[in-house]
């Protein structure tokens, strides 16, 4: 057989962690997030986890038009979700450090954050090995036919390894 069906996953339920930076990560993926982790909130699964790279490349040739070297810089890792709660920890992602009864220009905090997946009883995370920001991505509606939705977009920074995710993820069978 050229594959393994029990290695493809339609994710039946998802949430979204944020905690201050420096937070401890759940030591593996049977552990509850702990204290500091807070929950973002219902999500939209039809909208998921998109996950984007962006990267500069340039090719470099020498004579004779021979391709050398395609040199890479200026990595982003960004993962876009969205929220369809209005609760404390949203409007703190959407509005950062506004005072109560206020809505201050927004200038976002750096958090940790993760994303973990769920599918019976197969279970994946990302945590941030470093930090994060998370900001608007997109338009925020308010109507009468729809849900109010959140587009969030969460930058993920490295740890000077390079390291951009911890994966905690049970065991296949």
């Amino acid at each position: 057989m050229a594959g393994d069906p029990a290695n493809a996953s339609i994710w039946t339920d998802a949430d979204v962690y944020v905690a201050p930076t420096g937070t401890a990560n759940p030591a593996s993926v049977e552990e509850e997030f702990g204290s500091g982790w807070e929950l973002v909130g219902l999500l939209d699964g039809d909208e998921g986890f998109a996950q984007n790279r962006e990267e500069q490349t340039e090719d470099h040739y020498a004579w004779g038009s021979i391709l050398v070297r395609t040199s890479r810089r200026n990595f982003k890792q960004t993962v876009s979700f969205t929220a369809l709660e209005d609760n404390d920890v949203t409007r703190d992602l959407v509005w950062p450090d506004s005072p109560a009864g206020k809505l201050s220009v927004p200038r976002p905090n750096r958090i940790k954050i993760a994303f973990e997946t769920t599918e019976g009883d197969k279970v994946k995370r990302l945590i941030s090995t470093y930090e994060a920001e998370v900001t608007v991505d997109g338009e925020i509606v308010d109507n009468e036919a729809a849900l109010t939705s959140l587009p969030l977009m969460a930058t993920i920074f490295p740890d000077s390894s390079g390291n951009l995710f911890d994966i905690q993820e049970t065991e296949s069978s």
